[in-house]
C-alpha cells in the first residue's frame, strides 16, 4: 500500500545534536559507490550518485529491526524533485511507500515525521532529479520516537537592515533535535556588539550610529546570533531614476555592464577583465548631490587598493577617499560621513586582491540633493592647461602655479614644487598619478596624469 506522510522542508538548517539518532547505519547504492559520507555526521562531506539517472536508489541498513519515527535528509543543491521511501524487515519485500513530488530546488532539509514503522531496511528510490547531476546528500538521519529536547534557537528575522533612527523587533523560538518547534520556558537574554547600538529585554533593537552589528540571543545555555546593518538615513542616490553608469572599456562584458553595480540587485555584478590595473567604474547621479556615505559590496574579486573621486562635470576630478591594504575576499566597505558635493562619482581600483579583475555586487551612494546652486570658483586653475598627458619626462603648465603636488594613487606624496611652470617627472616610475594644483588665488584642482 502506498502512504503519504507529512514532510517538512527546511532551508539552511544547522546540524542538530545527534544524541538520539540511530548510529552505525550503512547503505548500498545502485551505482555501487561508498555511501559512508551520508552517516559520518560531517556536513562538509556528501554522497552523490555517479550514474546521473533519475531512478538511482540506495537501501539503508539499520543493523536490526528498529522502530523508525522520523527521517531527516540534508540535501545538497543536486537534490530530488520527486522520490519515494519504503520499508522492509528482510531487504526483499518493501512496503509502506511514501511518495514526494514537486519538491523545492536548491539546498534543503527534508524532515519526515510520525512514521512509527518497525523495519530494518529503508529504501530511497529516486524518481526525478532537480539538476542534470546525480542525487547528492550531506546526511541521512534516522530517529526513533524521541523525547523532545531544546537543541537550537532560531532568531527572526535572520538578516536585516534598517535606516538610522529606525528600530527592529527581534524574536526567538526553539527547535528540538528533530527540528520540531520547542516551547521556550526560560527568559531569553539579548545582547549586541559594537558601540552606539542597544537591544532591550524584549529584543527591540535601536542604534544611534551607522554600522554592522551582531545581535545574540541566549536561552537555556544556548546562543544564536544574527546580523543587522544600520544604513545611513539619507537615500541611496545610485538607484534612483536618471542615474547612469560607465566603466573602463576593458570591462569583462561591456562598458554598460557597469549598470549592474547600481541596480539594487545583490545577485548581479559588475566585473572587469582579469589581471589589469587600473580599472574604474563611474556613475552619473543626474545632477549635483551632497554625498554623505558610501557602501561597496565586493564579490571575492575585490580591490586591495582604490580611490574614490568626485566631479561636477565628469572631466575634472577631486580625490575624496584613498584606501590601501584592504582585506582579501568578499566584503562590504562602509565609508560614513564623507560629505562632499558631486554629480559624478568614480572608483578606480589600483591593486587587486586576486589574479582576477574587480567585481562589485552593489555600489551604494547615500546623500541628498545639494542646496548649493553654484559651483565653487575654479576658473583660475581651469585656465591652466597641463601637457603633454601622458608624458615621459615633463609636465608643462600654460601659466605659473603656486604649488604643484604629485601623489601616487595610494595617496603618497612623491613630488612637490612651488611657483613653477613645469614639473620634471623623469625620475618617477611608470603609471598613473594624481596632480594637485594651487593657483596664485589659492584655488585648487586635481587631475589624473599618466607617466610612460
Amino acid at each position: 500500500m502506498k502512504q503519504f506522510y507529512f514532510l517538512m522542508a527546511f532551508v539552511a538548517f544547522s546540524l542538530f545534536s545527534f544524541g538520539q539518532k540511530y548510529t552505525g547505519l550503512t547503505a548500498v547504492a545502485s551505482d555501487g559507490l561508498s555511501t559512508v559520507q551520508m552517516f559520518d555526521g560531517n556536513m562538509g562531506t556528501r554522497w552523490q550518485d555517479a550514474s546521473n539517472v533519475d531512478n538511482a536508489s540506495f537501501v539503508v541498513d539499520l543493523g536490526e529491526v528498529k522502530n523508525v519515527n522520523s527521517i531527516k535528509i540534508y540535501w545538497e543543491g543536486a537534490n530530488a524533485k520527486a522520490y519515494n521511501i519504503s520499508f522492509s524487515t528482510d531487504n526483499s519485500s518493501f512496503t509502506g511507500e511514501l511518495i514526494y513530488t514537486n519538491k523545492a530546488a536548491g539546498t534543503r532539509t527534508d524532515l519526515i515525521v510520525g512514521l512509527n514503522n518497525d523495519c530494518r531496511y529503508i529504501k530511497f528510490q529516486g524518481v526525478t532529479r532537480q539538476l542534470p547531476y546525480g542525487y547528492s546528500i550531506w546526511e541521512f538521519e534516522v530517529y526513533p520516537a524521541v523525547t523532545p529536547v531544546l537543541t537550537t534557537l532560531v532568531i527572526t528575522p535572520t538578516i536585516q537592515s534598517i535606516q538610522l533612527g529606525a528600530t527592529k523587533q527581534f524574536s526567538v523560538s526553539g527547535l528540538d533535535q528533530i527540528g520540531n518547534p520547542f516551547a521556550l520556558t526560560n527568559t531569553t537574554s539579548w545582547s549586541v556588539d559594537g558601540t552606539g547600538a542597544s537591544i532591550d529585554a524584549t529584543g527591540l533593537f535601536s542604534s544611534t550610529s551607522k554600522g554592522f552589528y551582531t545581535v545574540t540571543a541566549t536561552n537555556s545555555s544556548l546562543t544564536k546570533s544574527t546580523t543587522i546593518d544600520v544604513l545611513p538615513a539619507n537615500a541611496n542616490l545610485s538607484v534612483v531614476a536618471g542615474v547612469s553608469a560607465t566603466a573602463t572599456t576593458s570591462n569583462f562584458i561591456a562598458a554598460n555592464n557597469a549598470a549592474l553595480a547600481f541596480d539594487n540587485n545583490a545577485g548581479t555584478r559588475w566585473e572587469t577583465v582579469a589581471g589589469v590595473d587600473p580599472q574604474w567604474i563611474m556613475v552619473d547621479l543626474g545632477g549635483k548631490k551632497t554625498i554623505s556615505d558610501i557602501a561597496i559590496i565586493w564579490e571575492g574579486a575585490s580591490a586591495k587598493d582604490y580611490i574614490i573621486e568626485g566631479s561636477m562635470n565628469g572631466t575634472d576630478w577631486n580625490t575624496h577617499l584613498t584606501k590601501t591594504a584592504l582585506p582579501n575576499g568578499a566584503r562590504t566597505d562602509r565609508w560614513y560621513d564623507v560629505n562632499f558635493d558631486a554629480q559624478y562619482i568614480r572608483l578606480t581600483g589600483t591593486a587587486r586582491t586576486t589574479v582576477y579583475g574587480y567585481s562589485i555586487w552593489e555600489f551604494k551612494i547615500f546623500g541628498t540633493v545639494s542646496t548649493t546652486t553654484t559651483y565653487p570658483p575654479i576658473a583660475g586653475v581651469k585656465s591652466i592647461s597641463v601637457y603633454p598627458n601622458p608624458t615621459t619626462s615633463l609636465l608643462n603648465f600654460t601659466s605659473e602655479v603656486s604649488k604643484a603636488s604629485l601623489y601616487s594613487l595610494q595617496g603618497q606624496l612623491v613630488l612637490e614644487n612651488n611657483h613653477i611652470t613645469k614639473l620634471d617627472v623623469s625620475s618617477l616610475g611608470k603609471g598613473f598619478y594624481i596632480l594637485r594644483l594651487v593657483n596664485n588665488l589659492g584655488e585648487k584642482e586635481s587631475l589624473k596624469v599618466e607617466l610612460r
